[in-house]
């Protein structure tokens, strides 16, 4: 199986896809023996829908959450540690982001979404804030989109307390994110 694009077979580990001149948007084939499979779709993150503010809780702090659930003020993203000789394996960890802007898709590698316990990488999977202002930015794929584009959404700076303000899955849901930008400040924007 090789992935190609406008002609290009992508099989150099060391390249970027910007390096084959892919951009947002563009579309890569699949060759599979004789077969094409053509538009096998963009790439995308599943992570929580921030737009949907109805799934926004606020949860007072704990004197006993484990040593993975740590947190500090501003963004703090949420996975799953995969590392089974970790002691936070198959935890929901927390990875501390701080006042800053993180781009979920671009910015998400080994040295920044890493388990606090075994520095291992992390694939975020939601986000939640505290002590802050904060917003986001992004495209995100509607359910059953059908070939439709990407929605785009952004929200208004909201502040949250001395608190950890998190996204209730059930409430909020998971949507497949093209792009996700995370912003945190400590003061309020003027």
């Amino acid at each position: 199986m090789l992935f190609t694009f406008d002609k290009d077979v992508l099989d150099e580990d060391e390249q970027t896809l910007s390096s084959y001149g892919i951009e947002e948007e563009s579309r890569l084939e699949v060759e599979y023996s004789n077969m094409k499979i053509r538009d096998i779709g963009s790439l995308g993150l599943r992570f929580m829908d921030v737009s949907n503010s109805q799934g926004l809780k606020r949860r007072e702090w704990s004197s006993t959450a484990p040593r993975w659930r740590r947190t500090r003020c501003g963004l703090c993203l949420e996975g799953k540690c995969t590392n089974s000789r970790c002691e936070a394996y198959n935890q929901i960890v927390i990875i501390p982001i701080g006042y800053k802007k993180f781009d979920v898709l671009l910015d998400s590698d080994d040295t920044t979404t890493v388990c606090p316990i075994c520095k291992n990488y992390v694939q975020p999977s939601s986000c939640a804030f505290n002590n802050c202002w904060w917003r986001f930015e992004g495209r995100k794929l509607e359910a059953n989109s059908n070939g439709r584009p990407p929605k785009k959404c952004s929200s208004e700076w909201t502040q949250v307390d001395d608190a950890y303000h998190y996204f209730e899955e059930l409430k909020s849901g998971t949507v497949t994110w093209m792009q996700l930008i995370l912003e945190a400040v400590k003061n309020k924007p003027v």
